[in-house]
């Protein structure tokens, strides 16, 4: 275990340092910093709020669950993983909808290139667990949860944007 949470920091160490680069290479002005306008500022901090009462509930749940003894097939830092991806999604969800979602700087495309290597990138640890049996081990899903969870995540993203993208495009030719 002493082994997977060194690999987990040093991963998520890589992974700040890389998110830098690849913000100023998703923003068209290369900047690392997202830009919205005043609307875009205070819807998001609606969404922001959502999103944190999100959190805080299925904190709570998963709380209760550890403290009730309840065996689950999770390991417990993957059952607290998945309160945290619920509170994204929720933010992801609520930005999608009111059209925050994009910055005014932001280059979509470049950022769907990003959403799609992120994509394989968690799907390579899901398959090779698959193909090697151990995606559970002891009894238990650990690591490989984290992925299955960043991919569900990703997956409600890139399905509300497309939704969204063709409710939009729905809406302007009703317009025109």
């Amino acid at each position: 275990m002493e082994t997977v949470s060194f690999a987990f920091v040093t991963g998520l160490m890589v992974a700040a340092i890389l998110i830098v680069f690849i913000l100023k290479y998703a923003n068209k002005d290369g900047r690392v910093k997202t830009e919205y306008d005043e609307r875009q500022t205070a819807v998001r901090g609606k969404a922001y709020r959502y999103a944190f009462y999100a959190e805080i509930f299925a904190q709570v749940v998963i709380m209760w669950i550890l403290m009730t003894g309840m065996e689950l097939p999770i390991e417990d830092y993957a059952l607290l993983f998945i309160g945290v991806i619920l509170g994204c999604m929720v933010l992801c969800a609520y930005c999608i909808w009111h059209d925050v979602y994009w910055g005014m700087n932001n280059d979509h495309r470049r950022f769907y290139i990003i959403f799609i290597v992120a994509t394989i990138l968690n799907a390579f640890p899901v398959v090779a667990g698959a193909l090697r049996g151990t995606l559970i081990e002891n009894g238990k899903i650990g690591m490989p949860l984290l992925n299955i969870a960043v991919l569900v995540m990703m997956a409600a993203v890139f399905i509300e944007l497309f939704i969204k993208s063709m409710m939009d495009k729905k809406a302007e030719k009703t317009e025109d």
